[in-house]
């Protein structure tokens, strides 16, 4: 057996600390980020690293991360906006890239896996304890928001519950099991309309992909509907979730995000803006104020980054769509079989939740999420080289 070298032991224990502490803990993951980084460089002054990561995400990704950059510099509070420079460059380019460069083993992937899970699994209990032990209304654990937290947990559900079916140990489905017990009553406890519509979106994709595991999965979605019912708060918010009358601030909202597209289609009004700027383009009947974003990705991206913004995105999940389904369709390996089809689930729940909510006001979630596209990436690496090697 190959003895690790301490310069990988550095790289692999950052990466392990950044799965863990996406939800927990802000700083950690930037302590992480900086071992792997401190690892990388290393390898690159000693040449044992190439110094660069090609992925067929990289046009989108550079363009978009572009966009970002004009729209700062032409930003209506360039002061504002350029705080959210270092965020935007540790999430978009770390993260995904030191990430994907440094998971190339099914081993070590299955590692990383482990550490957000179980990093999850705290942060439910976390929102479990709040809601019954200190009598908070709705959860929200570390995550400051309750949506935050809602779709924090929709993106995590999907690859527990696909990773559940594969599981082959007794211990690894012990852990599971419990993993998203704890995650789906958090959820319910968050009360959060778009978590739950994500959940059953992601759940609707698993029964489809899944066809031996369908009974499996219709017993969950029925587990979490009744329980959901018996709770009469949540029942009352189920009510609501397609009352447009209930729903009119966030009608309100929608229509001056689109106004601030109209006016600023080419750049936007500037990378984390939108709370200052919104004010201005409030309506009158709107009855919240101090709006921190948009509630909707698309809405959100445009509104601060303009059009180009949204189409260069679209086009990024796109793509990612189709690396995760030709990964799919390519390998026979259970695991990571499971695994895509996990992760796909979960960044449909993404795109659900999202179109209600924007949890990349949160820096650890906007990281968060080039993370599971760098896993993506990962995975189809491994299966790439495996089906090289063999």
């Amino acid at each position: 057996m190959e003895k690790r070298k301490p310069i990988d032991r550095l790289t692999e224990s950052g990466l392990l600390i950044v799965a863990f502490f996406i939800p927990l803990w802000e700083a950690m993951i930037y302590v992480g980020i900086l071992l792997v980084l401190i690892g990388w460089i290393y390898k690159l002054v000693k040449k044992k690293s190439k110094g660069s990561f090609r992925t067929p995400l990289d046009l989108p990704i550079i363009i978009f991360a572009i966009i970002g950059f004009i729209s700062t510099f032409n930003s209506l509070i360039p002061k504002q906006s350029l705080m959210a420079i270092p965020i935007f460059v540790v999430g978009i380019f770390l993260s995904y890239y030191l990430v994907l460069g440094n998971i190339t083993d099914k081993k070590f992937l299955k590692k990383f896996i482990l550490a957000m899970i179980l990093g999850g699994t705290i942060t439910a209990c976390l929102g479990i304890f709040q809601h019954l032990i200190w009598g908070v209304e709705r959860s929200y654990a570390t995550l400051i928001h309750i949506n935050t937290l809602a779709g924090y947990l929709t993106l995590m559900i999907p690859i527990v519950l696909s990773l559940l079916f594969y599981a082959p140990k007794r211990s690894e489905k012990i852990l599971l099991t419990f993993s998203l017990i704890t995650m789906i009553i958090c959820l319910i406890f968050t009360r959060s309309r778009s978590g739950w519509l994500a959940l059953v979106g992601a759940m609707s994709f698993l029964v489809i992909i899944k066809k031996e595991k369908r009974l499996a999965i219709g017993l969950t979605l029925v587990i979490i509907v009744v329980v959901s019912l018996l709770i009469p708060s949540i029942k009352a918010r189920l009510r609501i979730t397609f009352d447009l009358t209930a729903n009119k601030d966030r009608i309100c909202l929608a229509k001056s995000a689109l106004q601030m597209i109209k006016d600023h289609p080419l750049t936007g009004i500037g990378v984390n803006t939108f709370y200052y700027i919104y004010p201005q383009y409030q309506l009158p009947e709107e009855k919240v104020s101090g709006r921190p974003h948009a509630h909707n990705v698309f809405l959100q991206i445009g509104a601060e980054m303009g059009l180009f913004a949204i189409i260069i995105f679209l086009w990024l999940l796109v793509r990612v769509f189709k690396i995760g389904w030709k990964t799919l369709r390519r390998t026979k390996d259970e695991y990571l079989r499971t695994l895509v089809i996990g992760l796909l689930a979960s960044l449909i729940a993404f795109l659900i939740s999202q179109e209600f909510d924007f949890m990349w006001s949160r820096p650890n979630l906007f990281i968060f999420f080039w993370i599971l596209l760098a896993m993506f990436l990962a995975t189809r690496n491994i299966v790439l080289k495996n089906k090289g090697n063999s």
